[in-house]
């Protein structure tokens, strides 16, 4: 016969075995409802990548990831006002960040952006934008979210060249919101601290001497970007984070360009709610071709400023994350057109 402890033995032992399937099942959930991040970060980088290649036609914000943006550490005579609407159609190898198993969809994601920037003295700059985003994958709805978002972003730049170092501080909110069961509902605050620096060269690959606008006689151009952030995520969990983005720009004709970036990134969680602090390091490559649509289409400078000086973009990039939560890691490839409009006023 058994006694008491036997008994209470061997409920434990039945209770831990009917509980370690549950456990299982539920860890890539966990990550999966809290490693939103990863998707987010890429999707606003794939974004600031449209809106930074070396385009002078077509406005664009001055607020980006990448220090090869067009006037991007450049300081500006007066308050600019600017609107951009972006018109993505592409395929998604893993819309559901899955480890595995998880669906591919064609989709789209309209963006529509607001954004001011003006000087502050000589030597500062302060942008302010917003956003809304519909991310719509039409064979992964469960994946589906609607952002919203924006930043303030103030910038040191100096005036007599805009190749220089650049320090920056921003501050981005984020707002993302699913279906009523979706993993996708969350706000964050990020607090960002880096710097952008960009090195410009000629046709003959000869360093462009610095200037306070040096974009009209670049051909190729070399940038770093780097920075620190601190994000306060609800729901849970908050994160530091490193990012490292060097990218190169290349303008191969009056209507022709082209751009690639690599984001690399290392997150680190605070302590989750089983007590596992884990941590993220994530890379992610992405390739841009554009063609800026000529005046002449339109009938003439005037009326191609009025359609927003359209380009037609052509992007790819590849996310890996590597994560130490259980079925937080994957791998994702993003294929897109997009159509880009910008007005300045």
């Amino acid at each position: 016969m058994f006694n008491r402890k036997d008994k209470l033995a061997r409920r434990l032992w039945r209770f831990s075995a009917l509980l370690a399937p549950i456990l299982s099942l539920a860890g890539p959930a966990f990550a999966q409802a809290q490693r939103s991040d990863s998707g987010s970060d890429a999707q606003d980088a794939r974004t600031d990548a449209l809106m930074a290649t070396p385009n002078l036609v077509t406005p664009t914000p001055q607020d980006n990831l990448f220090a090869t943006t067009p006037g991007l550490e450049e300081q500006i005579p007066a308050p600019r006002f600017g609107a951009n609407i972006l018109l993505p159609f592409g395929w998604d190898s893993n819309p559901a960040e899955r480890a595995q198993g998880g669906p591919t969809s064609w989709g789209t994601s309209p963006n529509g952006s607001l954004s001011l920037t003006a000087p502050i003295g000589s030597n500062l700059r302060f942008t302010a934008s917003g956003f809304g985003e519909a991310n719509m994958n039409f064979s992964a709805s469960e994946a589906n979210r609607d952002r919203l978002g924006g930043s303030a972003r103030l910038q040191y730049v100096d005036p007599n060249n805009d190749q220089g170092f650049s320090p920056y501080a921003a501050f981005s909110p984020r707002w993302q919101y699913g279906g009523p069961d979706s993993v996708y509902q969350e706000q964050r605050q990020d607090y960002n601290f880096g710097f952008n620096k960009r090195f410009n060269l000629d046709g003959g690959f000869q360093p462009i001497k610095p200037a306070g606008d040096s974009s009209a006689a670049t051909v190729w151009s070399f940038g770093l970007t780097a920075f620190m952030q601190i994000r306060e995520r609800e729901p849970r969990l908050s994160s530091d984070a490193v990012f490292v983005i060097p990218s190169v720009s290349y303008v191969i004709s009056q209507e022709w360009n082209a751009s690639l970036a690599v984001e690399f990134l290392g997150r680190w969680f605070e302590r989750n709610r089983f007590g596992a602090a884990n941590h993220d390091y994530e890379a992610m490559p992405i390739a841009t071709l554009e063609y800026i649509v000529p005046a002449a289409v339109f009938g003439g400078e005037a009326n191609a400023k009025l359609f927003g000086r359209p380009a037609i973009d052509l992007q790819g990039s590849h996310l890996y994350v590597w994560s130490t939560a259980p079925g937080a890691s994957y791998g994702q490839w993003d294929l897109r057109a997009a159509m880009k409009l910008g007005w300045r006023f």
